[in-house]
């Protein structure tokens, strides 16, 4: 058995000037090397996801999708497994993220997700993991314990401005990959064996 499975690292901040891209091509470089995954980075800023939310979206109804829909739609179902980098806004995820995972529904379902989080605070954006794992179990998708977080990520800056905090972050990433990479596999096996049941 082939035990490569499809990984999307999502960069859930759109704002300017954001970090998010930092901590995400970091997490996508240490899962590439892990061995364990294939791993597709998703940058929501290119999604462009239509501003509003439809009904049809939201609840999978069979309808027309955009370009745009479709396109990050198959990037979606295609992963096995996700890792979602969010910085902490007013102690919670930024909007576009939130925006993102409710256009989705069965694309998110049986599969696992692990967070990588950032923020001002002592905490580095928990909060921000914490609201996820109130969302993701609406979609059906487990969150699992393992994070990292990068609290006052903006004082780790050495003198050529690279991010001093990544490689003593290493060891907690392969972990957390590991971890994931258990859950996807047998959420993998689980989902070929046997389609998960509607929720309606």
């Amino acid at each position: 058995m082939n035990d490569k499975l499809n990984l999307g690292v999502i960069i859930g901040s759109t704002r300017e000037s954001r970090w998010a891209p930092a901590p995400a091509n970091w997490i996508a470089g240490v899962a590439a090397e892990h061995g364990g995954f294939d791993v597709d980075l998703i940058d929501l800023l290119d999604a462009d996801l239509p501003q509003h939310l439809a009904e049809h979206d939201m609840w999978s109804t069979p309808s027309d999708p955009s370009a745009a829909v479709a396109a990050l739609a198959e990037r979606l179902d295609r992963a096995d497994a996700f890792v979602v980098v969010s910085g902490e806004y007013n102690m919670s995820i930024p909007a576009a993220l939130k925006h993102a995972v409710d256009y989705y529904m069965n694309e998110w379902a049986a599969k696992p997700v692990a967070m990588v989080t950032y923020g001002g605070k002592v905490t580095g954006g928990q909060n921000a993991a914490q609201h996820l794992r109130q969302i993701f179990p609406e979609l059906r998708t487990m969150t699992i314990r393992n994070t990292i977080a990068f609290p006052r990520f903006y004082q780790h800056f050495d003198e050529r401005g690279e991010f001093t905090k990544f490689d003593e972050s290493e060891p907690a990433a392969k972990s957390l990959l590991d971890e994931l990479h258990w859950w996807a596999r047998a959420l993998a096996n689980a989902r070929a064996a046997t389609p998960l049941p509607s929720p309606f």
